[in-house]
């Protein structure tokens, strides 16, 4: 398929994300009424790569009417009501890529401009989380913040800052700009990032996140592909477990391209359109012992994380991308 019949052929996936857009704008994982910030942002740079503006402002301006006075907003919501009563660190700052892969595709400057001061007020919101020691705390809630740095949260950040940083440029903010990297090949072994003192290393975000932000060495492509490939379908979510996500696949695919292994991403890639159901959008993952889909859901951001991969292989837009920040 050239680029133009790519597009075209997933544009089911792209439907499937506004079919579980609400009224009021928040973007649900799927019909079972799970949202949080951070899914919700990834679903909104996929409406983006379609120029699908109406949805996508609608998606912007429910998570501005969401955010606390502290412009955060709470992990997750069922049917509208709390379900996990905390703030993730890494959730509202997304925010910052679908709004320059906005610009990237249309150069709306207007549209920044409109929501300048909440941009900073996010950023600035954000580097609570960071500890004297510079690793970012994962979570806050009544009590205070959690205990745990994890890598992939804070990689999250790290692209966040990117964006943010990318924004005050176009804004014409740049003494804004926080030029200090957050996560480096340097602190990337640190033990602060083993969640609750046990070894993350068997799950495969932990090992891709970093290619996304440049700070890992060529072993560690083969280490990962080693460990998480599983030939003709996809990448494990965890290294034990027969199941292939299509999100995490999706993620992987993106890191390969940037770090270079072009011809890798590609044929990953193409396992992925495979999975299509008849509607021609896709589930979350594959549990290949047991050769069924599992879980029993088709998550908006699955499918907004392979709309993401083939629009980084494939250029529909012949424009920048967040993923290349």
């Amino acid at each position: 398929m050239n680029p133009e019949e790519l597009k075209n052929h997933l544009l089911p996936a792209k439907n499937w994300i506004i079919t579980n857009q609400k009224t009021n704008g928040a973007i649900l994982w799927d019909e079972s009424g799970k949202w949080d910030a951070w899914d919700h942002s990834e679903c909104l740079i996929a409406l983006a790569i379609y120029e699908d503006w109406e949805a996508f402002e609608l998606g912007i301006e429910f998570l501005i009417e969401n955010l606390s006075h502290e412009s955060l907003i709470k992990s997750e919501f069922v049917n509208g009501k709390i379900s996990q009563d905390y703030y993730e660190a890494h959730h509202v700052a997304y925010v910052f890529l679908p709004l320059l892969q906005r610009f990237f595709i249309d150069r709306n400057l207007s549209f920044l401009q409109k929501h300048r001061d909440l941009i900073h007020e996010i950023y600035k919101s954000t580097k609570t989380f960071q500890n004297l020691d510079g690793f970012y705390h994962w979570a806050k809630d009544k009590n205070g913040f959690s205990d745990n740095s994890l890598i992939t949260s804070t990689c999250s950040i790290e692209l966040s800052r990117r964006a943010y940083n990318q924004l005050c440029e176009i804004l014409g903010d740049s003494e804004k700009i926080d030029s200090k990297p957050i996560i480096t090949k340097e602190n990337l072994s640190s033990e602060a990032f083993n969640r609750d003192g046990i070894d993350r290393s068997r799950f495969s975000m932990d090992s891709y996140y970093p290619m996304l932000c440049n700070i890992v060495s060529p072993d560690a492509i083969y280490k990962l592909i080693e460990n998480f490939y599983v030939e003709g379908l996809g990448i494990k979510c965890v290294k034990e477990e027969p199941w292939v996500t299509f999100a995490e696949t999706s993620e992987c695919v993106m890191a390969l391209y940037k770090s270079g292994e072009h011809d890798k991403a590609k044929e990953i890639f193409k396992h992925i359109l495979s999975h299509a159901n008849h509607r021609n959008y896709f589930p979350t993952g594959y549990q290949y012992e047991l050769e069924i889909y599992w879980p029993e859901e088709n998550s908006t951001w699955t499918n907004a994380a392979i709309i993401m991969a083939a629009d980084c292989l494939f250029d529909f837009n012949k424009k920048e991308k967040v993923i290349l920040i």
